[in-house]
């Protein structure tokens, strides 16, 4: 019997090519959805549809699902600035299974050193001494520098 390659037999067939794209377009949009939903909620929801435009969205709990639905037209805007076809967005409970760890520490997302360098002019344009010193300490800590 000859070897073929996965894939190859995936592509011949019909049943399993369609199952293909579609897992495809599925791990494309959650690639998208990773980048546009706050990572709290990411990583406590999963893109697990599209049907006809409408990307359905399943929540871990009842609070990220609310939570989802406040920011939807904000996702949903988002995601078409990110070049993807959809036209609604659909948000259902389904808990994964999996036990997460709480946190212990998230850590700090690193700032593009432009932004720090806006910061540090913006601290010398500000009269309020209060605020001048915390805009420059926030900046200082951005950096590295304390």
């Amino acid at each position: 019997m000859p070897t073929r390659k996965f894939s190859a037999l995936i592509v011949e067939t019909a049943g399993l090519s369609a199952l293909n794209r579609a897992t495809q377009r599925i791990s494309a949009l959650q690639r998208l959805y990773t980048v546009c939903a706050p990572p709290e909620l990411s990583l406590a929801s999963r893109v697990v549809g599209d049907h006809n435009g409408t990307l359905v969205i399943a929540a871990d709990n009842g609070a990220i699902a609310a939570k989802l639905k406040q920011i939807m037209p904000r996702l949903l805007k988002n995601l078409q600035k990110q070049s993807a076809q959809v036209t609604g967005i659909r948000i259902q409970v389904q808990v994964s299974g999996q036990q997460s760890a709480p946190r212990a520490h998230s850590e700090k997302t690193a700032l593009p050193i432009d932004l720090i360098d806006d910061f540090e002019k913006l601290s010398g344009r500000v009269r309020d001494p209060g605020l001048r010193s915390a805009l420059a300490r926030f900046a200082a800590r951005r950096r590295g520098g304390g």
